[in-house]
């Protein structure tokens, strides 16, 4: 089968967006894959600067939802988590148009609530800490589950690898598991684990089978 995958962005580190697309391509084997990158690092500018998106933000992140849709998208991942509530509100109208809109780590965020009820949160910046812990304590809810969040802010830490990753997750000593809360501590996922001892969450490859589900339904 041939997918069309839109990858909307906002900031785009060149190892997330290796991740990304080798854990979609691998979940894909077998299929014909192309893939349709939108960006906008303006968004991801502001989320930060005001703590989340402000409207002017909010409608430019939906004007790349469009523009998947324009260009005959069969599936949307949205890659940022800062910006997660903005894709869970546009989640229905994009389905009306028959073509899922999938958060990247909401697949991440329903195993860990799954298999865990002690989670700890690991974020480089403080726009997405607050939306993951919104998407982990919905998922709770909806399976009707009760949890702990233990978060850690690695602050000023976005892009330094794994040991500032490290560092934080030694503030988790009541947690059962880490959820690493951006897509791009994805490639320190083995470390912080090793090193933490304990079960740890990235999103790529949950946004993959998230996708992967999601197309094949």
């Amino acid at each position: 089968m041939e997918y069309k995958i839109a990858l909307v962005y906002t900031g785009m580190p060149v190892k997330l967006v290796g991740m990304v697309e080798q854990a979609l391509t691998k979940r894909f084997e077998g299929d014909k894959l192309t893939f349709l990158t939108l960006s906008d690092p303006s968004i991801i500018a502001d989320a930060v600067k005001n703590g989340s998106p402000s409207k002017q933000a909010v409608s430019r992140l939906v004007g790349l939802y469009a523009q998947a849709l324009h260009m005959g998208a069969d599936a949307i991942l949205n890659v940022c988590s800062s910006v997660g509530d903005v894709a869970c509100a546009a989640q229905g109208l994009s389905r009306m148009a028959g073509v899922p809109l999938v958060r990247i780590d909401e697949k991440m965020a329903e195993e860990a609530v799954g298999r865990h009820t002690k989670i700890g949160v690991i974020a480089t910046l403080s726009s997405t800490m607050e939306p993951t812990k919104r998407l982990l304590r919905a998922c709770a809810e909806k399976a009707g589950k009760q949890i702990e969040l233990y978060c850690a802010l690695a602050d000023n830490a976005f892009g330094g690898g794994a040991a500032p990753l490290i560092e934080a997750a030694k503030k988790l000593d009541q947690a059962e598991c880490i959820v690493l809360a951006q897509g791009s501590m994805g490639d320190s996922r083995e470390e912080v684990e090793k090193a933490s001892g304990k079960p740890t969450f990235a999103s790529p490859y949950w946004g993959a089978l998230g996708v992967y589900e999601a197309v094949k339904a």
